[in-house]
């Protein structure tokens, strides 16, 4: 076959290429070779990718192709599809993630009709439906098959419309949480769109997506519109800077070419008062990484730990739009490892920082000053490099040995940025810049600690 799309060239390269990776990542997702149409596949991509994608007139299709042809329809016709388009349309990660979740669930939701349903008509169908997908079933189609399709129509479209719509559901389901990664790590503000592009690791995300715990991370997440777009800029200003406004003064570099126009001794006169209109100019400066300490004792377990990881992820988002390196590293009565995402890291890196993020449990005793040391010492060696912030989220009231980590925070000259969950530290209030306490772990307080 070829395909049913108008206006696809299916033997372009691109179009080629777009096949392989849905083949490629449906074979890491499921571990086994698939022998889906390549053409269907692309299909089952462009009709999300395209802002108005066209099927041919149904006259053109063969009788083989009757199958593939109806599930594109139907799909192009879902109410699910045309509110997902928002987002899918020129979007190549999340169309990816439709098309391979899609077809995954499709195959695995009709083998395990054709295995274990206990109606042999129902078997049946299951069984034409799988092999009117695979790759060259018009040509390996007999007279007897094509006799039987029509003895079973009624079954077999009834048992496409219920797959079609369970594999879309979750299709759908997955789509999202690619959309809310990219939405969370990349920003959704001008500029930001193709920041972070997961196409290439689509199989690795979806597996992300489908992990319990990040998917109530980005559930959370999902529902702060505001998250992607929140940055902080430092600026200073400079003679020689961007424009953003006009002040008086007598600097000549800056003066506005109308106050040249004026007469001579007026001219003089106003720029011995320092009354000559000038541009105001300024420079942004490049803020520093942020380094954060996230508490996972024991007592952090559950509902503080979930929150405290939004909290991870979302100031990782934040650093990222910001162009800043971001730093991780999590503790209990000890510190672990540090873990170090650039400001332009690949998304494979990224997707290791949420994995990681996503397996931790809480667990262990709380040693606070043991970590701020350990971060002190991170700056002091040049492990992390320019970092003045420390961020510390706990929910630790164990005492502090205020001298040392005055000390070490000097030395290192950071200062540390505390976040206390449901309760208060008197010790850690003392040695702090800022000392945030939190106990709703709403939306609300994420936004109060990553806008501080």
């Amino acid at each position: 076959m070829t395909g049913f799309l108008i206006g696809i060239d299916y033997d372009d390269p691109i179009v080629k290429y777009r096949g392989d990776r849905i083949l490629y990542t449906l074979k890491k997702i499921s571990g086994k070779d698939s022998n889906i149409d390549p053409d269907f596949l692309v299909d089952t991509y462009y009709v999300h990718y395209l802002p108005l994608p066209i099927l041919k007139s149904k006259s053109e299709i063969s009788q083989g192709d009757a199958i593939k042809y109806a599930l594109l329809d139907m799909t192009l016709s879902s109410d699910l599809v045309l509110k997902n388009r928002n987002y899918s349309i020129a979007n190549s990660a999340v169309s990816m993630a439709l098309s391979v979740s899609y077809i995954q669930n499709l195959i695995e939701e009709l083998e395990r009709i054709r295995r274990t349903s206990q109606s042999a008509e129902e078997r049946e169908a299951a069984e034409q439906i799988l092999n009117g997908l695979m790759k060259g079933s018009q040509g390996k189609e007999g007279g007897e098959q094509k006799e039987q399709q029509g003895q079973t129509t009624d079954a077999t479209k009834k048992l496409l419309k219920q797959v079609h719509e369970k594999a879309l559901s979750k299709a759908a389901e997955d789509a999202n949480a690619v959309r809310s990664m990219q939405r969370i790590v990349g920003g959704n503000g001008a500029g930001t769109g193709s920041v972070l592009n997961f196409e290439g690791d689509v199989h690795e995300v979806l597996r992300l997506a489908r992990n319990t715990e990040i998917k109530k991370i980005l559930e959370f997440l999902s529902g702060i519109p505001k998250l992607g777009s929140f940055t902080k800029k430092k600026t200073t200003r400079y003679s020689r800077g961007e424009l953003y406004g006009y002040e008086e003064g007598s600097d000549l570099e800056r003066i506005v070419p109308s106050e040249l126009a004026m007469p001579e001794d007026l001219f003089y006169v106003r720029l011995a008062e320092s009354q000559l209109l000038l541009y105001q100019k300024q420079i942004k400066e490049s803020l520093g990484p942020i380094y954060l300490l996230l508490d996972k004792s024991g007592s952090m377990d559950g509902e503080k730990i979930l929150w405290a990881k939004a909290v991870a992820l979302a100031l990782y988002s934040r650093a990222r739009r910001e162009n800043r390196d971001f730093y991780l590293r999590f503790f209990d009565n000890i510190p672990y490892p540090l873990i170090k995402v650039i400001k332009n890291a690949k998304s494979k890196d990224v997707i290791k920082m949420i994995e990681y993020i996503g397996k931790i449990r809480g667990g262990g005793g709380t040693d606070i000053s043991r970590s701020v040391i350990s971060a002190c010492e991170d700056i002091k060696e040049g492990h992390v490099k320019g970092v003045s912030e420390v961020i510390i989220l706990t929910d630790g009231e164990d005492k502090i040995a205020e001298t040392t980590v005055r000390r070490s925070l000097k030395d290192a000259n950071a200062t540390l940025i505390s976040v206390m969950i449901r309760g208060d530290n008197a010790d850690l209030r003392r040695i702090s810049d800022t000392y945030l306490v939190v106990y709703k772990l709403d939306q609300n307080d994420l936004l109060k600690v990553v806008e501080a």
